[in-house]
């Protein structure tokens, strides 16, 4: 999990049982522009807006308020085709087992209004979505290398309004999924004589990924009081990082840089997971894109970074090393040692996914 993520969450804290909780409620995000820190979506689709949402806490008095002015994450998609789907993805972490929860209205839409959150996604063409229709429906599918395979989903009829708030919320632990309409399961639906906590979906097609959100055709829809709990798990990189360092104690520096997404590499692994998720700069940019090997020295140290190699020699990352500088220590001497940690590393993973994950 990075130390810091964008300035769009409220918070990221620890929870007494283990686990996590990541509220995204967009209050430091522009108005009328796309939130910081995820990616997808035609340009302009998504934008931030003031929205009247309901308070989620029963009030204390008659008199309390029950609604109040709170920016809402709106999607609006004029003119766009039935068939299409855009997906807006949160692109800092990934989540495994998880309890993903957000407010949904559907705005309008000339079409088949739907709309909806997105759970264990891949990427923009390979997830899972829990999606309601104005219709009067609630349904589960998978979208596979960008074909949604609703036909072999599963649905409800259930009154779905337009104009009216509604909660979505879906429980992932391993293979097994629960999907929820207004704190009641809805998908899979209910069997006469079964304890529900015994109903789910099971569906191992994917088994973590990204949260996000969903619409089709021309679909306008608004999303308020994001929230994700979940159990933290340690990123690959860091797995194999933590084992290097083990194997290496006297490196003063080992960290690992990557690009999830196009655009500035950031930490994934580190001897100082204090510095996970922090950028890196040109060195490292320069690194992964051009596989150029950087060098730097102080009176105690020498500093190395260079492209990490997958199996298929492709760069999939820059692995930055710092080591205490002996006496009569030349560049090549220090590139040889930086390399031997280099290797090292890379005999730990295949893919440039497996760096990514």
């Amino acid at each position: 999990m990075f130390a810091k993520i964008m300035a769009v969450l409220s918070a990221v804290a620890a929870l007494s049982a283990g686990g996590a909780e990541l509220k995204l409620d967009f209050r430091e995000a522009a108005l009328g522009q796309a939130p910081a820190g995820f990616s997808g979506g035609a340009a302009g689709d998504w934008k931030i807006l003031e929205e009247t949402v309901p308070s989620m806490l029963a009030p204390l008095s008659s008199n309390a308020q029950l609604v109040a002015k709170q920016p809402a994450l709106a999607v609006a998609s004029e003119g766009a085709p039935a068939e299409r789907y855009t997906v807006l993805l949160y692109t800092n972490d990934t989540f495994q087992d998880f309890t993903f929860s957000a407010r949904v209205k559907i705005v309008g839409g000339a079409g088949e209004a739907s709309a909806g959150i997105v759970f264990r996604a891949q990427d923009a063409s390979n997830y899972y979505v829990l999606r309601v229709g104005a219709m009067g429906y609630i349904l589960w599918h998978r979208v596979v290398n960008g074909k949604s395979l609703e036909a072999v989903g599963i649905g409800a009829r259930l009154p779905i309004a337009k104009q009216e708030w509604m909660d979505l919320k879906v429980e992932g632990k391993g293979t097994r999924l629960r999907c929820f309409l207004n704190g009641k399961l809805a998908l899979p639906p209910a069997k006469a004589g079964a304890p529900t906590e015994d109903l789910a979906i099971n569906d191992s097609t994917f088994f973590a990924g990204k949260i996000g959100f969903w619409a089709k055709g021309d679909t306008a829809a608004h999303f308020a009081d994001v929230r994700i709990l979940y159990t933290p798990h340690t990123p690959f990189m860091q797995t194999v990082t933590d084992a290097i360092v083990k194997k290496y104690p006297r490196l003063l520096k080992l960290e690992v840089y990557a690009e999830r997404q196009a655009g500035t590499p950031l930490i994934i692994g580190s001897k100082d997971t204090n510095r996970l998720g922090q950028a890196g700069g040109k060195v490292e940019d320069d690194v992964i894109h051009h596989g150029t090997v950087y060098y730097a020295k102080d009176k105690g140290w020498v500093e190395v970074t260079l492209p990490l190699r997958d199996r298929n020699g492709d760069i999939s990352a820059a692995l930055k090393t710092r080591l205490e500088r002996f006496v009569g220590e030349t560049q090549d001497t220090a590139v040889a040692r930086a390399t031997a940690v280099k290797k090292a590393m890379e005999e730990r993973f295949d893919t440039m996914q497996d760096v990514t994950e």
